[in-house]
């Protein structure tokens, strides 16, 4: 595995856009059709959340076994869960609040630091396994509502475990911390460079993908998302990520590649 430490040069013309496969770690998820999506294209470009949808996350390691070149934005801890006091027993901060966890992780609680280094170490072995040049993004905490603070103190391990990755920082509302690489959520997420902008949260489908994509040109990648890649279905009461069925229908899981690499990045792709 090579990783690089300087962006690619498609980033600096403005073609880093993927799809955000949330639950890409669930022992559901359709692998193959998500891979079918690269077909034609040199770069995998994607991101996944790790630990909240299992384990094992075996198409992330099939991802990054593939020859080609990769970008990929990995998140670590999952808030959301935190600030719905949602959180099944396998997330870091099971059993925490925002403040109870903030303070803990600011104190170097030793259960929770413990809890999160197994994943960052657990990622960091899927690294050791990738293939092809590697361009890598990793976020400590999700959609964050923890201190800046608490939030440093978690990026502070991450050179020593992931020394060849970027270091981003995804704050849902306070300011981004410095030195990192600020990402934000949604079609209009008022970004500046360096940066992440990823539509999570609002549906890809009933967004202006071509605004969406001009108003975040400055960022080094854009993320697609659709409520499916986090596996959810609005009629269902909520579930918790490891125990939802994200089987998909493989022509949805190809509508949405195909939705994103045949915009403004790939027209010229062989699936378009």
């Amino acid at each position: 595995m090579r990783i690089l430490i300087v962006l690619f040069a498609f980033m600096a013309t403005a073609q880093a856009q993927g799809v955000s496969y949330t639950g890409l770690c669930n022992p559901t998820w359709d692998c193959k059709a998500v891979k079918a999506t690269w077909k034609g294209q040199d770069t995998i470009i994607t991101g996944w959340l790790e630990q909240s949808f299992g384990r094992a996350c075996k198409c992330a390691d099939e991802l990054l076994r593939s020859p080609k070149d990769k970008v990929i934005r990995v998140h670590f801890i999952n808030s959301p869960c935190l600030r719905n006091r949602r959180c099944g027993p396998q997330e870091v901060l099971a059993g925490e609040t925002v403040e109870s966890a903030s303070r803990k992780v600011v104190r170097r609680n030793s259960r929770i630091i413990r809890k999160y280094l197994a994943v960052v170490k657990r990622f960091k072995r899927r690294l050791e396994q990738s293939k092809g040049n590697l361009q890598c993004y990793v976020s400590a905490c999700l959609e964050c509502d923890l201190s800046g603070a608490a939030r440093r103190v978690l990026n502070s391990f991450l050179p020593r475990y992931l020394p060849g990755c970027n270091i981003v920082d995804n704050p849902l509302r306070k300011k981004c911390l410095p030195n990192t690489i600020c990402e934000k959520h949604g079609s209009n997420p008022k970004l500046s460079a360096p940066c992440i902008a990823d539509l999570d949260g609002e549906d890809g489908k009933e967004v202006d993908l071509k605004q969406y994509y001009r108003q975040t040109r400055q960022c080094d990648i854009r993320f697609y998302w659709e409520p499916k890649l986090n596996c959810l279905d609005p009629s269902l009461r909520f579930q918790d990520p490891i125990e939802r069925n994200c089987r998909t229908n493989k022509s949805e899981l190809y509508r949405i590649g195909k939705k994103t690499c045949c915009s403004l990045s790939h027209p010229l792709s062989d699936i378009c």
